[in-house]
């Protein structure tokens, strides 16, 4: 049986765009049925993405106004909330998914939206069995100065099989190491590909990918 995962793209992009950089890796997981893909698109206008323009066609959107700002009147969480309260739509009339998966901004709001309802609904079950996080960032805001600035109160509440993607190139790495260890280490496991701030396509990269997504089926699985 495969994982059925819901797939969040980045900022300033949008759903053609995250199949297109996924393509290598769904392929992939695709030959022995490991796992199929529902894409959602983000409904915020967003100018493109880094590195995007010029290579990948509008309309740009985004999840909710993204980066959220550190401080100040227009903070941002009216957005976030929403697009939580959305997320939560889109399981119960498209669930339910076996998994969560995301890229950049997208991973991010899977890992804040993990933590919300952990925190939210403290006695009730996960609502996914598994999360796949590629160069993404814990929840965080944008001070002044352009930093990203990690949310406090994150930790213990991500307790389900993850695996964690960054890339060794990434000027955000530090960001994803420290997404990944949020996760409960027990269940967690960790995969750094040669590339950037992307999804490497090549077929050296993508099969460690593929392998660790492998092993995440058959722990998620094996739950409930």
């Amino acid at each position: 049986m495969p994982l059925k995962l819901l797939c969040l793209h980045g900022w300033g992009t949008n759903v053609k765009i995250l199949q297109s950089q996924l393509g290598g890796l769904m392929a992939d997981l695709r030959r022995d049925n490991t796992a199929t893909f529902h894409f959602v698109e983000g409904d915020v206008d967003s100018a493109p993405g880094p590195g995007i323009a010029g290579y990948y066609d509008g309309p740009y959107y985004s999840y909710y106004r993204f980066p959220l700002p550190l401080s100040g009147p227009e903070s941002g969480d009216t957005s976030l909330m929403e697009a939580y309260d959305w997320l939560y739509d889109v399981i119960n009339e498209d669930g339910p998914f076996d998994g969560i998966l995301g890229f950049s901004h997208g991973g991010t709001l899977a890992a804040g939206f993990l933590i919300h309802h952990a925190k939210t609904y403290p006695r009730e079950a996960p609502l996914f069995r598994c999360a796949i996080f590629i160069n993404s960032l814990p929840p965080f805001r944008m001070d002044p100065g352009g930093d990203p600035v990690i949310d406090s109160d994150l930790e213990g509440y991500i307790n389900i099989p993850t695996v964690t993607v960054a890339g060794v190139q990434d000027p955000l790495l530090e960001y994803s190491i420290a997404l990944y260890q949020l996760c409960d280490p027990n269940q967690s496991m960790w995969v750094v590909h040669s590339k950037g701030h992307d999804v490497p396509g090549d077929k050296k990269n993508v099969s460690s990918i593929a392998t660790a997504i492998r092993k995440l089926a058959i722990q998620a699985l094996a739950i409930w």
